[in-house]
């Protein structure tokens, strides 16, 4: 990189970046200042000062990093408040201010506690609230995408759609997904209140809700009673959801299932392996999906050999908070016209991220390519619209089957597919 060993331009970057932060933290305000040597000060005294000589920005700086690297220099040398310079204060405020700068909502800096956060996400539990959180598309609210089943959250009224107004009766506009995350987190047993706006609700309301240990099963199947069809409720993808996917769809089959409900409602994503694995269950050939980077370069997903269900009736159920990797499988389904596709349009999160971590035990989650669909839609801010538009309550953590309309939709679907009279 700049020929630079990697090790060494880090160190010159953090440097750099520490000028930006305190750059940031001003108010806007530009002090009033006379010849280079002279200042005006807030009682209009006018003050010398013999300024130090420039310092030049060692070569190995890149190009247009050269004044950053000069603006450290003059205050690790001449401001007055020596003991406020902390470089890791400064790195830390440097890189969320040059995060922000690329107002991309999902790309941000998360600081060494909330990344431990983050990475217990994959232990299978952690202690919270239970519920998935989204930047929502103004850039400056958090939302939550969905209430985990069982969780505080839903227990104590949280909705899917909820946008986050205070925690702790903090104004909490303005802020990323992360930083929502790390005040609302917890230990079991301690409490935060959210005051949240429903959706269709003009008046915010305040929900006290007392943390647990949050268990995290990304797929839940049952068999409906009074039809041959199973339904299998995908919460999230991880590296177990393909294998727990097959075992709901295998014991339905043997059950004599004619048809399954692959449910993407309020689902945020996860790992795209496990997407791609579940899709190839269902398809022949072709690709899943595809991505492009911020070079111009491809890379292709195919779908792997050996599906077991491809003969299998699927119907889809998508809403507003289906997101990521689920939009994948839903448009990857879609283009093949292996599934309809039944609910509201998906919330349009189409881009690739990655987690890079820092030096200093936090990391930068950032976007480094977009997802099309086989048919080269693309899923970022657009989203999947659904062959068949069914609107659904605003309060869907609390629906019941039977008021399950989109639910009520598939049956009907799958009844058309297999040639099942829905009169019987």
């Amino acid at each position: 990189m700049f020929g630079l060993t990697m090790k060494r331009f880090s160190v010159l970057l953090i440097v750099a970046l520490a000028a930006t932060a305190l750059a940031c933290g001003q108010s806007g305000e530009k002090a009033a200042t006379g010849p280079s040597n002279q200042v005006v000060l807030p009682d209009g005294t006018i003050a010398t000062a013999t300024p130090l000589p420039r310092v030049p920005a060692p070569d190995e700086v890149p190009d247009g990093m050269e004044a950053v690297w000069e603006a450290y220099s003059i205050l690790v040398r001449e401001y007055v408040e020596r003991e406020k310079i902390d470089p890791e204060k400064l790195a830390a405020g440097a890189i969320q201010g040059m995060v922000e700068a690329l107002d991309d909502r999902h790309t941000a800096y998360i600081d060494a506690t909330t990344l431990k956060i983050e990475q217990d996400n994959f232990q299978g539990k952690f202690e919270g609230i239970g519920a998935h959180v989204e930047q929502a598309k103004d850039g400056k609210h958090v939302i939550i995408v969905a209430p985990l089943p069982d969780s505080p959250a839903e227990k104590a009224g949280i909705r899917a759609g909820d946008l986050i107004i205070a925690v702790d009766g903090e104004n909490a506009e303005g802020w990323n997904v992360q930083q929502a995350v790390n005040r609302i987190r917890g230990p079991r047993g301690t409490s935060v209140e959210l005051t949240v706006e429903h959706i269709g609700e003009a008046v915010a309301v305040k929900v006290r809700i007392v943390r647990g240990t949050i268990e995290q099963p990304s797929v839940r199947g049952r068999l409906l009673e009074d039809e041959p069809y199973g339904v299998i409720k995908i919460n999230t993808f991880t590296a177990e959801t393909h294998k727990e996917v097959r075992v709901e769809a295998d014991k339905f089959i043997k059950a004599g299932a004619r048809g399954l409900v692959l449910d993407l409602r309020q689902n945020p994503g996860g790992l795209l392996t496990s997407v791609v694995d579940i899709a190839s269950d269902f398809l022949k050939d072709g690709l899943v999906t595809y991505e492009i980077d911020g070079r111009g370069n491809r890379q292709d997903w195919p779908v792997r050999a050996g599906g077991k269900y491809q003969d299998m009736p699927v119907v889809i159920l998508v809403d507003a908070f289906s997101a990521s990797g689920s939009e994948v499988l839903a448009g990857a389904m879609q283009d093949h016209g292996r599934a309809v596709v039944i609910g509201t349009k998906t919330f349009g999160k189409g881009s690739v991220n990655f987690l890079r971590e820092l030096s200093n035990g936090g990391g930068l989650y950032l976007t480094v390519a977009r997802w099309y669909t086989p048919n080269g839609r693309l899923l970022e801010e657009i989203g999947v619209p659904p062959d068949v538009i069914i609107e659904s309550p605003s309060n869907v953590s609390a629906r019941t089957f039977t008021d399950d309309v989109q639910l009520s939709a598939a049956i009907k679907q799958l009844n058309f597919q297999t040639g099942i009279s829905s009169a019987r």
